[in-house]
């Protein structure tokens, strides 16, 4: 229930006006980051607007949220019938929104015509309000009596007040906690305050509370961070910018400069010693929310913070940036790899077609030459002098050495020209190498090279052992990793780690877990924490019994399919189950008289056309066949414009239209949403 009325509320924009709020604070009065209940985080039309009227709702939703009882039905209609609808408005949007409507006429005429539909009342397209407040106010009354709402007093702010402190500790942010505040009134049953109400509390809160969360996270740093922090702020001797200043830049373009550049910034931001900061931070939303924030400032006016939000916020930024340096030089590296795969295919391919012009005249002058040796008489010995009073000695040998050049161009020229950009990239990857990698299970082989490689770095191996790993090498340097004495080639072989490297870094199979997007694909499960805190709201949403109702839920629904059954035979002439076995029966065709015939082409001539979309979805109102499209995953998620798509790629499937051609005659429906619908939605196991 809660879940679904969230559906309904105003969205947020997450954290973007407090951020404002924030900044203006600090930079225009150079105060420290502080909140005051005489600001807020939302915008006017959200303070004075809390409730959202949308005009634009499938008929699910409007089912949804303004199906009325039988409870609610007999309720209405104790009151006159002049003032049902209204009552019917304001009952729905209590128990809805936790508030009674001011504007009921700008309601949807759809949803006051759907709840006439449900009371017996003829249409209408404007909703009779109350002349007197005194009326409106013992309709509030009796709505609030009949719902079990209370109202909301100082006992209600108390508790309210006392459950905001406690999320709060858990680093919840304002706009957050509101849209948490909502629902808990919601759940208490109390009416929802005016939004600026709950706004300054919620602020008021928050002030105090994040307060005291810097101070426990400052008490927690050792004086060695602390002091790496303040050195972070200042501009060093030789230095320009300070590295504060640096670790904010957005990364350039993939060169050799710039990937040392970064690698030296993560050396450095590793040696404050943040990592030791790791196990003992907040909510990671809270360390993204101090992060952003400390982006906006520059080291003079993060100076001026006090000391405890000063060094929370500057590891939260230095917690954050690590991530975004690991996912950059990732970034870098896969960048410089492709450059270098794309350069050296464009020259490789130039010779190849520059030898190939060679090639053609030299197999013409060597085959001339054979021809001729071939031809020559038996009987006459072939000297030198001879063959080259025939055939230009130069010429011969210059076709013979394209021959032999086009040769090793063909079998390994793309590899030699990939090991010329060896030493290049060894200015960087020697470094690289270093990061903090990891793999999932059944990789460990690149792992093991990696390692090789750091210990031949350190020089606790002195060279490539005959058993090291290969098949990580790509084909284009197969010929090209051994010498001729079978030993395996460092330059060969760690260039073909460092492509192998981007592949599997693409993939997954190789990740960075102190990264953002780079991690382990466990890592971006659900932990047991947040599964937790979503439980309750999961299994509403995907409407499943908990774990310890399922076989109670089961053998009621598996009794009510039998009783619906036995009900639906028992009125079926067709169908009956004897000596428990199915037996299937039908009247013996009747003829029909020809009156009839003349009629039925009366009838259907009568009948206007209708357009398959519309019979398909006329249909889907009868059987509901829609909701049975779900992914293979089984969630419950759709995309935008989901219906409209769903109808279009069915048609187009059972016509053999196409996606193409039905996405030109559906507007807004594209040939990538066909696609995609087609692909994850409409597939055997829904078709089945």
């Amino acid at each position: 229930m809660i879940d679904v009325i969230s559906k309904n509320r105003t969205r947020l924009s997450r954290n973007s006006n407090y951020r404002q709020f924030l900044e203006e604070i600090c930079t225009n009065q150079r105060v420290p980051l502080t909140m005051t209940t005489s600001e807020g985080f939302l915008n006017q039309r959200q303070r004075y607007q809390s409730i959202k009227l949308s005009q634009d709702f499938s008929d699910e939703e409007m089912a949804r949220d303004w199906t009325l009882s039988d409870a609610d039905k007999k309720e209405i209609s104790k009151y006159r019938k002049n003032s049902r609808i209204f009552i019917a408005i304001q009952l729905s949007a209590l128990r809805l929104y936790g508030r009674f409507l001011a504007e009921v006429n700008g309601l949807s005429p759809r949803i006051v015509n759907y709840l006439n539909n449900q009371l017996g009342l003829p249409p209408s397209l404007t909703v009779p309000t109350p002349d007197r407040e005194a009326t409106f106010s013992e309709y509030r009354k009796n709505i609030l009596n009949y719902l079990g709402f209370s109202k909301y007093d100082d006992e209600a702010q108390a508790r309210l007040q006392k459950w905001l402190e406690q999320q709060a500790l858990q680093a919840h942010l304002p706009d957050e906690l509101f849209l948490r505040a909502e629902r808990y009134l919601l759940a208490e049953r109390v009416v929802l305050p005016g939004a600026s109400v709950l706004e300054r509390l919620v602020i008021s809160v928050c002030a105090e509370t994040h307060e005291h969360l810097f101070e426990v996270l400052c008490a927690r740093f050792t004086p060695e961070l602390r002091t790496a922090i303040d050195n972070l702020l200042i501009v060093q001797s030789g230095d320009q910018r300070s590295l504060f200043y640096l670790l904010k830049e957005y990364p350039p373009s993939a060169t050799i400069s710039s990937i040392q550049s970064y690698l030296e910034r993560y050396r450095k931001l590793e040696g404050t010693g943040i990592s030791k900061l790791e196990a003992q931070c907040v909510d990671p939303a809270f360390i993204d929310y101090l992060y952003k924030l400390a982006r906006r400032y520059n080291a003079r006016d993060i100076k001026r913070f006090k000391e405890p939000k000063r060094y929370a916020m500057m590891a939260c930024f230095l917690l954050e940036t690590r991530k975004g340096l690991l996912d950059s030089l990732v970034k870098m590296h896969d960048q410089f790899i492709m450059d270098m795969l794309r350069k050296a295919k464009h020259i490789h391919e130039m010779k190849h077609r520059e030898f190939r012009k060679r090639q053609k005249k030299a197999i013409d002058t060597v085959l001339d030459t054979t021809q001729l040796i071939i031809d020559w008489p038996d009987d006459k010995p072939l000297h030198k002098t001879d063959l080259w009073q025939q055939v230009s000695e130069k010429q011969l040998l210059d076709s013979i050495n394209d021959l032999h050049s086009f040769k090793r161009l063909e079998e390994r020229g793309y590899g030699d020209i990939l090991l010329g950009r060896y030493p290049s990239l060894r200015k960087y990857f020697a470094e690289f190498i270093q990061l903090p990698f990891a793999v999932k299970s059944g990789t460990e082989p690149l792992m093991n090279v990696i390692n090789l490689v750091r210990q031949l770095d350190a020089g606790t191996l002195k060279k490539i052992p005959d058993n090291a790993p290969t098949g990580f090498i790509p084909q284009e340097l197969r010929r090209s990793y051994k010498d001729k004495d079978g030993n395996i080639k460092r330059n060969a072989w760690e260039l073909g780690l460092a492509i192998a490297m981007k592949e599997a870094l693409r993939s997954g199979d190789l990740y960075l877990p102190r990264s953002k997007h780079h991690v382990s694909f466990w890592d971006l499960m659900l932990d047991e924490r947040h599964w937790q805190a979503n439980r309750e709201a999961s299994y509403e949403a995907l409407q499943q019994p908990y774990q310890d109702a399922v076989k109670s839920v089961l053998t009621l629904q598996f009794h009510q399919a039998v009783g619906k059954a036995e009900k639906c035979f028992g009125l079926d002439t067709f169908a009956e189950i004897k000596d428990g076995k199915l037996r299937l029966k039908k009247d013996d065709k009747a003829e029909i008289p020809d009156a009839v015939i003349k009629l039925q082409k009366v009838i259907d001539a009568s009948l206007p056309p209708i357009r398959i979309e519309q019979l398909l979805m006329e249909v889907d109102r009868q059987t509901g066949f829609s909701r049975h499209f779900i992914p293979l995953q089984q969630h419950q998620s759709r995309p935008a414009n989901f219906y409209k798509t769903l109808i279009a790629g069915l048609i187009s499937q059972a016509t053999n239209l196409g996606v193409v051609a039905m996405s030109a005659s559906v507007k807004g429906v594209t040939v990538d949403m066909l696609r995609h619908v087609l692909q994850f939605y409409v597939n055997a196991v829904n078709c089945s």
